[in-house]
């Protein structure tokens, strides 16, 4: 018999200082992202000045030691989801610019050498978001999402790198490549590439969501790296399978502000919309489909912050992190299909965000690293 006892309980009540971060990027969400995520789309890119708005946010600097020019805050898992499912009630391919090299900077924060902390962070403070491309995305199919596409071999001092990966953000930007690769034993571990390195071919790629900010693919073949070029060193080792539950749980954050979006725009649309006299809504089928939408993304959002929380409490939220990314992967493309039914005719054109929205939801259950806690 199922025992739904729990050793460790959790609160997801917000403390003074989260609800504030909470309101003031919910509102930058609605204010600054929305508007701005159909010129995106279409440029393929946000605007030079959007990105400067995100950059004055200051959510990379607050985690970044002091001794590299950052605040050297400790965020908390919970925290940080609330912060993702503000950002992406605006745009989720937006929010993502910020998502992206915020999880690069966190990962290298927590698990470079001083050599490497001293090399990349301090630009994330003073120069670009975006001088290191994360290759975390497998190009091949597989069914093991802690395995990587390419495969690291070791030959003496050096590590010969070949594989694919795909969906790397802003790689044409970067000037160096954090790429996951598998060793012989399977063990998966996190590599700097240069970009000018022999073996480096980059090349562009688009998807029928996220299309508001560029994607890359890198290829590499041959491409010998020095073993002091592996994160941590050498002889350090990542948790790789806890790298990708985190950033499973921030994509589910990220869908579940987009599932808000969109039920927060149909319950008035319906309210309004006027059919045979009478508003759509009254509709029994209507009204039953919305009723499951809203439900759908409550039990969405006590999935993302019991994950977060767990995490929080040092405990093992492998099971609960992969739950909650398989319901916001499937439940959340459902939301936005029914976004798009609801509108009818309309939920077919640009006039209204949710087929956008609809697209960028399906994104969720293929991207393993847009986004971290």
């Amino acid at each position: 018999m199922q025992d739904y006892t729990t050793d460790h309980p959790f609160d997801i009540s917000l403390s003074e200082e989260q609800q504030m971060t909470w309101d003031m990027l919910r509102k930058f969400a609605e204010t600054e992202l929305r508007p701005n995520a159909r010129d995106a789309e279409n440029a393929g890119k946000p605007s030079e000045e959007l990105l400067q708005k995100i950059k004055a946010l200051d959510l990379i600097p607050l985690i970044i030691p002091e001794a590299y020019g950052g605040l050297g805050l400790q965020q908390d898992s919970v925290s940080n989801a609330l912060a993702l499912e503000a950002l992406a009630y605006g745009d989720m391919s937006l929010a993502m610019s910020v998502s992206v090299p915020l999880l690069v900077a966190q990962i290298i924060a927590e698990h470079a050498s001083e050599e490497q902390k001293a090399e990349f962070l301090p630009e994330f403070v003073n120069g670009s978001m975006f001088h290191i491309g994360l290759g975390i995305n497998n190009a091949t199919f597989s069914t093991d999402p802690y395995q990587s596409s390419v495969l690291a071999e070791e030959s003496g001092e050096d590590i010969i790198l070949n594989g694919s990966k795909m969906g790397i953000a802003f790689g044409e930007h970067a000037k160096t490549y954090l790429i996951s690769a598998s060793d012989e034993s399977g063990a998966c571990d996190l590599y700097f590439v240069s970009k000018d390195q022999e073996g480096v071919e980059l090349s562009k790629t688009e998807y029928m969501g996220l299309k508001g900010m560029p994607f890359s693919k890198i290829n590499l073949s041959n491409c010998k790296i020095n073993a002091s070029q592996k994160l941590g060193g050498h002889n350090y080792s990542i948790d790789f399978k806890s790298l990708v539950d985190s950033s499973r749980i921030g994509m589910s954050a990220l869908a579940l502000g987009v599932c808000q979006a969109v039920l927060d725009y149909v319950v008035p649309y319906t309210n309004e919309r006027v059919a045979f006299d009478e508003p759509i809504s009254n509709r029994q089928s209507v009204a039953f489909m919305i009723a499951d939408m809203a439900i759908e993304t409550e039990a969405l959002r006590l999935m993302v912050y019991k994950s977060a929380a767990l995490k929080d409490l040092n405990v093992d939220f492998h099971k609960q992190a992969s739950l909650t990314h398989r319901f916001a992967s499937h439940h959340g493309m459902k939301i936005g299909t029914d976004g798009v039914q609801l509108l009818g005719g309309h939920g077919f054109t640009h006039e209204h965000p949710v087929e956008l929205w609809y697209r960028n939801l399906r994104a969720v259950g293929i991207f393993e690293a847009g986004a971290g806690v």
